[in-house]
């Protein structure tokens, strides 16, 4: 049970990634949703699509991805990735605003697989890298 600090704390990191979840949702409605789920812990709205047909890059064979508290999962999704992305939206929660340039500044500097981003939510999700 979280503490009423820790649910505050949350409720703002929630407010000030409303940015970054208007992204999430305009690109969940751009990859065709085929149902939408919302969660409480952490907060995240978990939109299941029928494919990233706009992605490329790194991100071309992406099974799932977190945009703020924006879950999007495709189609291929195996077991745990669900979990991996609430890591993701938990960080964002943890540091609002500024994760996905975190982000993305660890992405350039080690890579996607060295990223310690993605290492914590694998490890906490305990799903598997497949690269392909």
């Amino acid at each position: 049970m979280l503490t009423y600090s820790e649910k505050i704390k949350n409720m703002i990191g929630f407010i000030l990634n409303i940015p970054y979840m208007l992204i999430g949702l305009i690109v969940g409605i751009f990859s065709i949703p085929s149902s939408v789920e919302f969660r409480k812990n952490p907060y995240a709205i978990v939109v299941k699509i029928k494919k990233f047909w706009w992605v490329f890059g790194y991100m071309k064979n992406a099974r799932a991805m977190a945009i703020g508290h924006v879950v999007l999962l495709s189609p291929k999704i195996e077991d745990r990735d669900l979990e991996h992305e609430l890591v993701h939206v938990q960080q964002h929660q943890r540091m609002p605003i500024i994760q996905p340039i975190l982000y993305y500044i660890e992405l350039f500097r080690k890579g996607y697989r060295d990223n310690k981003y993605e290492d914590e939510a694998y490890r906490v999700a305990g799903n598997i890298y497949r690269e392909k």
